[in-house]
Parts: structure tokens; sequence; C-alpha cells
């Protein structure tokens, strides 16, 4: 039976060095609160994006604890304009609406939520108003709302403030991408949470997977990225709860899609790194080596 092997360039070892920027971002609101997974941790906050088509309007899924509260951070740290609930105890009501207050002073309300579940949060910042509604996905807690690529293939290097942030996928939380990314040649990783991660704690981020680069590690040793050999616009798929990614230019099936048979048996195949076949690699060519059991290793002859 004939499948597609997925997997993207080799995995190296790259030890990134950069000065963290300070975070100024306006495409994003921070979600803290005990009823998050990370409770008030800064470092670990998760941010919802901002809409493509209306920047005033925010989403995310996330998970969320019951009879505990959060609120929303314009930044990652505190002391900055916030917006939180603008009457104590407050709680969706039928339609999941919350009315905001902006503000960094004054009471500090906040939102909780009645049930414990993975929910979809959208916040209105013109018109000040928060709906929280329970998300049909609930296979696994969602703990991350947005994830960001970072590295030499984005011409902010590895400013990790500055990370290209993955759009998640309201209908499967755990799906995340971005399309047409312009990359140049590279590398980069995955950061979980931008303040965090610019401390370059390996805890938040996602990895390659030296052995299977279509796999990604959190929290691994090695610091192995992923590898990007030619310039061009890429679309990037990573999926949290299987721990897998996608890497193909944006147009055309490339590396990503070399077909395999699983069952077959015998003599390794051969691609250039753009996914032509060749029959005999030449002396100091670089290729895409496919083994019978659909295992992909990039290799110099």
């Amino acid at each position: 039976m004939k499948n597609f092997t997925k997997f993207v360039l080799a995995a190296v070892c790259l030890t990134s060095a950069a000065t963290v920027s300070a975070q100024d971002r306006t495409d994003m609101l921070w979600v803290l609160g005990d009823a998050t997974p990370y409770g008030w941790s800064c470092d670990d906050a998760t941010a919802i994006l901002a809409d493509s088509e209306n920047s005033k309007v925010y989403s995310g899924t996330m998970y969320l604890e019951a009879d505990k509260n959060f609120k929303f951070l314009t930044k990652y740290d505190f002391g900055n304009m916030e917006y939180r609930a603008a009457v104590a105890d407050a709680t969706p009501g039928a339609d999941g609406k919350v009315a905001l207050v902006y503000s960094d002073s004054g009471d500090d309300f906040q939102i909780h939520v009645s049930e414990s579940a993975n929910y979809l949060i959208t916040v209105d910042t013109e018109a000040l108003e928060a709906t929280i509604v329970k998300s049909a996905y609930q296979d696994t807690q969602v703990r991350y709302a947005s994830i960001f690529i970072v590295g030499s293939v984005l011409s902010t290097g590895y400013a990790v403030d500055k990370g290209l942030a993955m759009a998640q996928n309201p209908d499967a939380p755990c799906e995340f991408s971005v399309a047409g990314a312009d990359f140049q040649e590279g590398f980069f990783k995955i950061a979980t949470a931008l303040k965090g991660s610019g401390t370059w704690n390996p805890a938040f981020w996602y990895f390659c997977d030296p052995a299977d680069p279509s796999k990604m590690v959190l929290n691994a040793e090695g610091d192995n990225q992923w590898g990007i050999s030619e310039a061009g616009d890429y679309d990037v798929k990573a999926n949290l709860a299987t721990n897998t990614i996608s890497i193909v230019k944006s147009d055309q099936s490339g590396i990503s899609e070399i077909e395999s048979d699983e069952a077959a048996s015998g003599p390794a195949r051969y691609y250039t790194i753009d996914g032509r076949k060749v029959n005999a690699p030449v002396a100091g060519s670089l290729v895409i080596k496919v083994t019978a059991d659909g295992k992909a290793s990039k290799v110099r002859f």
C-alpha cells in the first residue's frame, strides 16, 4: 500500500545566541491566571493572536480550569495595560459574553468559567468584550494558543520576541500552521512562550528529532534544529498532539511528498533536495536517501 513519507531537511546541531529585544508587539494578548495550565507565570504564558483581517480582535483556544481566575495582558509582564472583567465574579453568560475594561490600575476584577475544559476565547478590544465558549475539541488539554518560528531562516534571526507566529486551527487546536513564510537559507526551532523562550531554556522550545526530522521534541538536549537549504516561500504545519511537522515549499510538493512503500524491501532510493529522483548520485552531491522502510535522511556522497 502506498503512502507518503513526511520529512524535512535533516536536523543539525546549532546553538543559538541573540540578544532578546524588549517585547512590544501588538498582534497578541497574553492569558494569565490560576485557571490556566501555567498559573500566573509570565514565562509560560500563551498568547492569543490578532485576527488577520481585524487587528482589534484576538482569538485562541486553550484549557481553563473551573472556578479559577484569568485576565488578558497586553505585554508578557505585569504593570502594563490589561483587559480585565468589568465586574467582580465575572462568568461568561449563555452566549459566552463577558464585558471588559482596559486599565492598568483600579479594581482587578477577573474572569472564571464554571466547567474545566478547552475554550475558544475571542477578545474584541474595540467593543471591550470577550466571548468564551467551550471548544468542540476536548481530546486533550490545549496548553498553547500560539507557537513561534525563530531562527536564521527569518530576517529577524534569533530575536525571540520577533518570532513568526503560527496560527492555531480552531477546529483542531493542537494544529498550527503558517503559509508562505519567507525563508532564507538557515535553521529554525519553535518557541512555545515568548518570555520563557527568551531565556533559552529548552523547556520552552520544540526541537527537531535528529532520528526523524518529521518529528518534534519538546525540552530536548542538543539544540537540534530544522534546516532550509533553499530560500523561498514555505508552508509549515505543526501538530502538538502527534509531535509532527511538515515543511513544504509553497509552490511545489518538494521533498515532503516522496512516495514510499512501507511493505517494500530492496535498495534505497535517492532524491535531490527539491524532490527529483536520481538513479546514481554523483560524488560530492547532497541528496535525500529513502530506505525501503520509508525512513529518510540527508546524505552526501
